[in-house]
């Protein structure tokens, strides 16, 4: 899943989540990292410098 041109933060985390909790709900489960690293890698190229600090954490952030 990609965020759209015309889409604004909120309203692609919005999407993102639903998306998450529709495939929750048919028994897949991610992981909350892995539910990080997606929502960055769906972010426009202008969030790449952002991307490549929070991937360079020790810890990532909470889903949640």
């Amino acid at each position: 899943m990609r965020m759209e041109k015309s889409e604004t933060i909120p309203k692609y985390l919005t999407k993102f989540t639903q998306c998450h909790d529709e495939i929750g709900s048919v028994g897949i489960m991610a992981a909350e990292d892995d539910m990080v690293i997606h929502f960055l890698l769906g972010l426009p190229k202008s969030w790449h410098n952002y991307q490549d600090s929070v991937n360079g954490w020790e810890k990532l952030l909470y889903w949640e």
